[in-house]
């Protein structure tokens, strides 16, 4: 009967932590280290596709068919058309997830979610990745806009910060209404960016997400991409006791002394009938 009793608590407590636990819109990257790299080359490299690395997701809200099927293209930068991409030289397998926004095609975000499994408490992120620029058009203020959450489950669920040191910004803007294609592995067509974001306090177990947002921007929209990503997570470091100094250390003996002698004495005093 006991064990009976106990299996049926057993049970009754799995199905609390199930109902409990977040509900994500995909299976987050389960972070048992410090540090977490993605290149990207397991993109598609031609046709359309969902797949994804673990832990990521995209999210198109636009009205056409392609701006809303959370489906992106392989491409080499040479379309205009609105959509998200993995951008990259034609048959190449270095890869870049990116977008390219129009006014049906907007707004267009992607972006991974995490766990915390370093057994202690993250307190810092940083963020360092190359912003490629895979077209030229004449949109002015294009950018791919970041973002971070501790309660996101999907893209579109969930509060948001603002984080503007890990934007991409266009770097060139100064091309034409019909655009042409850029090479983003090119040193003038990128750019590194890093940056800690501090004052977090993720627990074992918690969870995380960054997410890039693309905007139209009225003209013909440059196409941007985030390729070699590395992540580190900067973990709190436990309080430690404090080491008295030698004043202190000279006061506490000589107090064990004169405590010591007092009870000699005591002792000493102590008689029989």
């Amino acid at each position: 009967m006991k064990s009976q009793i106990f299996a049926r608590r057993l049970l009754a407590g799995a199905a609390l932590t199930l109902v409990s636990a977040p509900a994500f819109a995909q299976t987050p990257v389960s972070l048992g280290r410090t540090t977490y790299t993605q290149d990207f080359n397991g993109l598609a490299a031609s046709g359309t596709s969902s797949a994804l690395p673990a832990g990521w997701a995209l999210s198109e809200q636009g009205t056409s068919t392609v701006g809303k099927d959370n489906l992106y293209a392989a491409g080499t930068g040479s379309s205009n058309q609105g959509n998200t991409y993995s951008f990259g030289s034609a048959g190449s397998s270095d890869r870049a997830l990116g977008t390219l926004t129009s006014g049906t095609a907007t707004p267009l975000q992607f972006g991974a979610f995490f766990t915390n499994n370093l057994g202690g408490t993250i307190e810092s992120i940083s963020l360092e990745f190359f912003g490629e620029q895979w077209r030229l058009s004449n949109g002015a203020g294009d950018k791919l806009s970041f973002e971070y959450s501790t309660d996101a489950t999907a893209l579109s669920n969930g509060t948001w910060t603002m984080f503007s040191a890990l934007d991409f910004a266009a770097i060139l803007s100064n091309g034409t209404s019909a655009g042409a294609a850029l090479n983003g592995n090119l040193a003038a067509n990128r750019k590194d960016i890093f940056a800690m974001i501090t004052g977090l306090s993720i627990a074992q177990g918690g969870s995380f997400a960054f997410r890039w947002t693309d905007l139209d921007v009225g003209a013909s929209d440059q196409g941007l991409g985030v390729d070699d990503l590395t992540l580190t997570a900067g973990l709190q470091t436990p309080p430690t006791s404090p080491v008295p100094e030698p004043a202190a250390w000279a006061m506490m003996i000589g107090g064990f002394g004169l405590a010591g002698g007092a009870l000699r004495r005591r002792a000493s005093r102590v008689t029989f009938a």
